[in-house]
């Protein structure tokens, strides 16, 4: 059930202006990891399914050397060989590919702080 709330509303139960609620909807405006979460409560939803970070997984593979990806495998535990092919899967093909769990991983191993993921839809 989506939940009917003014920005104003949603401002409140978030604890911050009006303002903030409307760059993150125009998406001119990336959460902190906090905010986020606070969003998925109020909206009862998983975190993914308003934000998403496919897109930066891949942007950020494709400036690594061969050398930082196999420690990167090493670190997520994850073949390079499956790594290799994360930077050339569409979305769709990587929610196929990947788990949730292997995304985070690899997340983890790249050392991207978890908060910088996120991106609006």
């Amino acid at each position: 059930m989506e939940k009917a709330l003014t920005q104003q509303e949603l401002a409140d139960l978030l604890g911050v202006s009006r303002q903030t609620v409307y760059y993150l909807e125009k998406g001119s405006y990336d959460p902190s990891l906090t905010l986020s979460l606070k969003i998925a409560e109020i909206f009862q939803k998983p975190i993914e399914e308003i934000f998403y970070f496919k897109p930066i997984i891949h942007e950020v593979l494709g400036t690594k050397t061969l050398d930082e990806l196999e420690k990167v495998s090493i670190n997520s535990g994850i073949s390079i060989e499956k790594i290799l092919k994360l930077k050339h899967l569409n979305d769709p093909e990587l929610s196929i590919h990947f788990s949730e769990q292997e995304l985070y991983s690899i997340i983890r191993a790249l050392g991207i702080p978890f908060e910088d993921l996120f991106t609006k839809e």
